[in-house]
């Protein structure tokens, strides 16, 4: 059964590698991803900035969170209102002396009026009224007649609700809204920047892989080969040629995985991009043009990145800026426990005229109004001042026990104190964030260091022992085995520098750095 078993091995290894390599595994070798569009790093980076559907859909939030500015702003907006109206009245009189004893009274109003709220808390109200009345009463000495009035009237707290602080809080808190809207933005941009560049990555490093495999795949074919022709002349057994067959169709299909691994890597760069699948772009094959190298360098100091991490992380500054909100609306909770003492004050102007009537007194003598004349009369009056009236005066509210407010305060102190706890959490998780990227990049150096070695010593070894195959002291399959050690070194050193980059890309995450690293500048809100 085990022969059985062994030579159907053979005979499907035979038939792979004579019928599938030559359709599929030619036809994808690496040579086929050096053709292509050729992408660096940074135009990937700079085609997702551009493109990138979750960057557009945060990028709203901070343009809808700018007009609660505007919107805040306009409560100090001045109001300006106008009014026309008519009105026709009959009363019944009681007066014995009535004449007639039923009054009709006709009225036309027009009135302009100028409001506003002033950032210090007082109100201003500036009304100008005009007023003309006909009327069938024979005692009216005015006929039509007209009244127009000019009044100032001003209201300014004292204690509660006093200040621009206080009155401009929304607008602070609008502020500093736009602001947080803009730091998750930045923070949605940095985590989107990251995901590409370890796609990136990730592709480089499956096209170099499939390198090595391809390499590897050489490997197996020429001692296939060399196999073959020790058979041939006798010296070596025919089982050593199905050993070398079967490893040959293994590592065939090893080659195809590492190609559909590329491909899934070129569609996540392409989705990173929002690139259309369907369109030439879409159906090209991308070629990343920067190489997994490592330069051993000074890297930053532990103290260093946690400083700039504490300066740059925008989840960090997002919610310093919320606790700044939580301290202003304590602010205005404290002032609301304030009585409240207004000053008030109005001054206003008057003008009267209308078509005087000669009256018939009760004493058999006549009368006539000496303010005669049209609607123009009625506003030079007006403007000369001699007709006026104002008042002044304090007003004092306080409600007994102030409960409602006393309560929103203590609400506003608590969520105060839960913010900096939440920010002081924050700042332990972001110093151990950073502690683990310094010290994955010290561990991915020294890994990279130890795989160049292995893959150095792997060299040495496969050398050596195809030597001793040579002169019939080994066998294929322990020369396969060394193969296949070395293609493992090979990748592992290339997987080596790939993680120490992501270690990187991780680094200027955790430190909000990644932004400055590619020497880009986002505005949320343009």
């Amino acid at each position: 059964m085990f022969r059985f078993g062994f030579w159907l091995l053979s005979l499907l290894a035979l038939f792979y590698s004579g019928n599938v390599y030559a359709n599929d595994a030619n036809s994808g070798k690496s040579d086929n991803y050096s053709s292509g569009l050729k992408l660096s790093l940074r135009m990937v980076v700079q085609k997702t900035i551009k493109n990138n559907v979750e960057i557009s859909v945060q990028q709203y939030f901070s343009k809808i969170n700018e007009q609660s500015i505007t919107d805040a702003e306009s409560a100090f907006d001045p109001k300006l209102e106008g009014q026309v109206s008519t009105s026709d009245r009959s009363d019944q009189v009681s007066s014995a002396f009535a004449s007639p004893d039923v009054t009709e009274n006709e009225n036309q109003t027009w009135e302009l009026s100028l409001t506003q709220k002033l950032t210090t808390g007082a109100d201003y109200s500036l009304n100008f009224t005009n007023k003309k009345n006909e009327t069938n009463s024979l005692f009216a000495g005015l006929n039509p007649q007209y009244n127009s009035d000019l009044f100032l009237s001003l209201n300014q707290p004292l204690f509660k609700n006093f200040g621009e602080d206080i009155n401009k809080k929304d607008i602070y808190i609008a502020s500093n809204n736009k602001t947080i809207s803009d730091f998750d933005f930045k923070a949605k941009v940095i985590d989107v920047l990251a995901n590409v560049e370890n796609t990136y990555w990730d592709l480089v490093f499956s096209i170099e892989d499939l390198k090595v495999k391809e390499k590897s795949l050489e490997r197996a074919k020429d001692l296939e080969r060399r196999v073959k022709a020790q058979v041939a002349v006798g010296s070596l057994a025919p089982l050593e040629t199905l050993q070398a067959q079967a490893e040959v169709a293994s590592r065939e299909q090893l080659l195809l995985n590492s190609q559909n691994v590329i491909q899934d890597n070129q569609d996540k760069v392409k989705n990173s991009m929002t690139v259309n699948f369907n369109s030439p772009f879409g159906k090209t094959d991308l070629i990343p043009i920067d190489r997994p190298t490592f330069k051993s360098k000074i890297e930053m100091p532990l103290n260093e990145a946690i400083n700039l991490a504490l300066i740059n992380r925008p989840d960090y500054l997002s919610k310093k800026k919320d606790l700044e909100n939580k301290n202003i609306q304590v602010k205005f909770d404290e002032n609301q426990l304030y009585p409240s003492l207004d000053l008030f004050g109005t001054f206003g102007l008057n003008g009267l005229s209308g078509d005087a009537r000669t009256i018939n007194n009760f004493d058999g003598t006549t009368s006539q109004s000496r303010f005669n004349g049209g609607y123009g009369e009625a506003l030079d009056n007006l403007a000369d001042t001699d007709f006026f009236n104002w008042e002044i005066g304090l007003k004092l509210s306080y409600p007994l026990g102030n409960r409602s407010a006393k309560s929103k305060l203590t609400a506003s102190r608590l969520k105060t104190h839960q913010a900096i706890l939440d920010i002081k959490n924050l700042e332990r998780s972001i110093i151990v964030d950073v502690r683990e990227a310094v010290r994955q990049i010290e561990t991915d150096i020294k890994r990279i260091k130890a795989a160049k070695i292995a893959r150095q010593l792997g060299e040495e070894k496969l050398a050596a022992e195809e030597k001793k195959f040579e002169v019939g002291l080994s066998t294929s399959f322990n020369v396969l085995e060394f193969q296949e050690d070395l293609a493992e070194n090979q990748s592992q050193e290339i997987q080596a520098i790939i993680d120490y980059k992501k270690s990187k890309i991780k680094l200027n995450r955790v430190i909000g750095k990644t932004l400055e690293e590619h020497g880009l500048k986002v505005l949320a809100s343009k």
